[in-house]
């Protein structure tokens, strides 16, 4: 099965590697996003089965997207250079994988998210 996989990322090499990785290993890819608009507007008009999102965008923290995902039980894991701390207590259950993420740990986080993919 193919995961249907919202990437949230605002700087474009590492949202192109994230996302070619993401291809080869035979997903779709939902994005890259680069901003909060953007993913919520993907949020309602795709399919998503899991998202991958940068903690960070530009100055902004990519929080109200992962509220939004909680909400439709869309499961995310975020990546950054900062930790479970920054997080705000209603979204310290999710996994936080540090940056830069290598590819495998990329792909094991979308098998955890969607283990029939």
């Amino acid at each position: 099965m193919t995961a249907n996989v919202l990437l949230v990322e605002d700087e474009w090499l590492i949202a192109e590697d994230y996302a070619s990785t993401l291809r080869r290993a035979g997903h779709e890819v939902v994005g890259p996003c680069p901003t909060i608009t953007v993913a919520l507007a993907r949020i309602e008009s795709e399919s998503i089965d899991a998202a991958l999102l940068d903690m960070d965008l530009g100055g902004e923290k990519s929080f109200p997207i992962a509220q939004r995902l909680k909400e439709s039980k869309i499961p995310f894991t975020f990546f950054s250079g900062h930790g479970l701390s920054d997080l705000p207590e209603s979204l310290r259950h999710a996994e936080v994988l540090p940056k830069p993420v290598e590819r495998t740990a990329l792909l094991e986080a979308v098998k955890r998210m969607c283990p029939d993919a």
